[in-house]
């Protein structure tokens, strides 16, 4: 029985780096909305792994709705307006709806308490998170970089709080070994330059808001950038008998 290649790439699973490649590969047009993607065998090959790493990347695509298996005839590019519908968890992680609705519920606080426990230092190690992600937000090859950059600022917003369980639950929410299909959620709601600005706007917001001590402000602002990558959980999971229906 082949195995699949979990322990290579320093710990990292390896099917959501080569699922991560096609989906850059797609953003930046070499696999353009309609398709067809090599086989399995081709991408194993060409990634340097096993076929039931390939098959594994295929699926995580697919969950998100980048991608669309037609039986018998191949798979083909969805593109980001895609949605795998009545689509509700992984088989390798936690469902992503679920995850971003525990955040909405905490990293407010965490926000909250930042506004009066962070030092200028570690304000600037955030700023230095988002310029960053600035630098970076016209280039379709490294949105997997802007994903992790972003999911590292609300790691350190976490764990400059000052309470070391609120850091604790936030660091595992945004960790990509833990929840590996949500950077690939992240990778598929951020499909071109003006979403990844938003993104780095909102961050910008909350961090103004705690730089200046306006604990409420930071509050606000968290909702509202994690409302909005809740609402891009919506569109790529949920069909739209769903989304009526709450």
């Amino acid at each position: 029985m082949q195995k699949s290649d979990h322990s290579r790439n320093g710990g990292r699973r390896r099917y959501l780096a080569v699922a991560q490649d096609l989906l850059t590969a797609i953003a930046s047009g070499r696999y353009e909305v309609g398709a067809r993607l090599p086989a399995h065998t081709e991408i194993a090959a060409r990634a340097g792994v096993s076929r039931a790493t390939a098959r594994e990347a295929f699926l995580a695509l697919e969950l998100i709705g980048a991608i669309e298996v037609r039986h018998g005839d191949g798979t083909f590019v969805r593109g980001p307006a895609a949605r795998a519908a009545g689509t509700t968890g992984s088989p390798f992680d936690l469902p992503p709806r679920e995850l971003i609705e525990t955040r909405l519920h905490i990293e407010p606080v965490v926000a909250t308490l930042a506004a009066a426990r962070m030092s200028d230092e570690q304000i600037a190690i955030l700023r230095r998170h988002t310029d960053e992600q600035a630098e970076l937000v016209n280039d379709a090859e490294h949105v997997a970089r802007f994903v992790a950059l972003g999911l590292e600022f609300h790691a350190d917003l976490a764990t400059y709080c000052g309470n070391h369980l609120l850091a604790d639950i936030v660091s595992q929410l945004v960790n990509i070994e833990r929840h590996p299909l949500w950077a690939l959620v992240n990778q598929q709601g951020l499909p071109n330059p003006a979403s990844r600005q938003s993104h780095i706007d909102e961050h910008r917001a909350i961090l103004d808001a705690i730089e200046n001590g306006n604990a409420s402000a930071a509050a606000a602002h968290m909702h509202e950038h994690l409302d909005t990558i809740d609402r891009t959980t919506l569109d790529i999971f949920d069909d739209p008998e769903q989304r009526r229906a709450r």
